[in-house]
């Protein structure tokens, strides 16, 4: 009995750290009719919410951006597509990332592909030039890679930052550690340092931090631990982990009362796996990691399934007039700007003009 609790205590442990591909929010959508601007969509909830998502198939994929009109059966959505055009009554998937590929082919911007040098490897990354020398640099979440990042492109580069949209260990297309499992941030810092390390070489003397999800973890992290925690003027974080054990508790409650019992003896294994130490996530940690005086912009969505808004709520409160916290309602797991883009963009803008106006060198 002993080696089966513990042996389902290391499954729900690989749940939280062991990298799987991020699925998409729905699949199998069936498609009505579509055009070169419009596309209708049956039977999903989702895509009759917000903004702007990403729709795939087998072979292509495309961008169904403002809503048209909507009935109990149907949604018409404004179409772009990026490769190809689905066929009227195939499936397609739903996705929250609205852009594919890179910044030239998504968004029509000039980039350049650069290599971030670390200890413990070489880590592939976006650069996309600007006019100011505060950078912002991006951190993605698990399994999402730097993609996730395209949807705040335009607002971050408009306003003449250059942008630095890095990778992780074990993130797609990084390098994997020796036992190719996340340590939520206790060792994913350090790849964060050297991308940090990497922008001041070339000019940035101060740095804006973007991190979602998993990525706030990381942020958080390197915020306690770097010495270049004081050149961070901003941080800005989407529905970011800043309390795994919260987390962990989410999941547990999803999966029934067995979970739950295990849910205790699964945070074990996860520090025996990876050295992790939960004292470092959490309300008891968060003065230490951001101790620096930078502002924070915080957005987190309402009906988020993954990671819960309550710790980011308690986090606003315990720093005060530091955070600026935003929520959106009804938007699941780093989809705030997907339910309202506007929104979001502004929001942004007007944050990253007074943060920088008023940070000093």
């Amino acid at each position: 009995m002993a080696i089966a609790i513990f042996a389902a205590a290391w499954h729900f442990s690989d749940v939280l750290i062991r990298p799987v591909p991020r699925v998409p929010l729905e699949s199998g959508i069936l498609v009505t009719t579509v055009d070169d601007s419009t596309i209708t969509l049956v039977g999903s909830e989702r895509a009759r919410k917000g903004g702007a998502w990403f729709l795939e198939w087998p072979g292509g994929s495309a961008v169904a951006g403002e809503l048209i009109d909507a009935d109990h059966a149907r949604v018409v959505r404004r179409f772009r597509a990026l490769d190809g055009r689905p066929a009227a009554g195939s499936g397609v998937d739903l996705g929250p990332y609205p852009f594919s590929g890179d910044p030239r082919r998504s968004l029509g911007m000039r980039f350049v592909e650069v290599s971030i040098s670390s200890s413990f490897g070489v880590f592939p990354a976006w650069f996309v030039p600007g006019t100011r020398d505060t950078w912002v640099v991006f951190v993605h979440g698990m399994g999402a890679g730097r993609g996730e990042s395209l949807r705040l492109l335009p607002v971050v580069t408009g306003l003449g930052f250059p942008a630095l949209v890095t990778t992780w260990r074990n993130g797609p297309g990084a390098p994997r550690s020796k036992d190719g499992l996340y340590h939520l941030g206790a060792s994913e810092w350090e790849d964060l340092d050297a991308a940090v390390r990497h922008a001041r070489r070339l000019g940035a003397r101060r740095v804006v931090l973007v991190g979602y999800s998993m990525g706030g973890a990381i942020v958080a992290e390197f915020m306690r631990r770097s010495d270049l925690a004081g050149a961070v003027s901003g941080v800005v974080l989407d529905a970011p982990a800043l309390d795994w054990h919260a987390a962990v508790q989410l999941g547990a409650n999803q999966r029934g009362r067995g979970a739950m019992l295990l849910a205790p003896l699964a945070e074990q294994v996860v520090s025996l796996r990876t050295g992790f130490r939960w004292s470092a996530s959490g309300p008891r940690a968060w003065r230490e990691q951001f101790r620096t005086p930078a502002p924070i912009l915080l957005f987190h969505g309402t009906a988020d399934p993954t990671v819960p808004i309550e710790p980011s709520e308690a986090f606003a409160r315990a720093l005060g007039d530091r955070v600026t916290f935003v929520t959106t309602e009804g938007a699941g797991h780093v989809q705030s700007w997907n339910f309202d883009p506007e929104r979001y963009g502004r929001t942004l803008s007007e944050w990253l003009t007074r943060t920088v106006a008023t940070s000093s060198p």
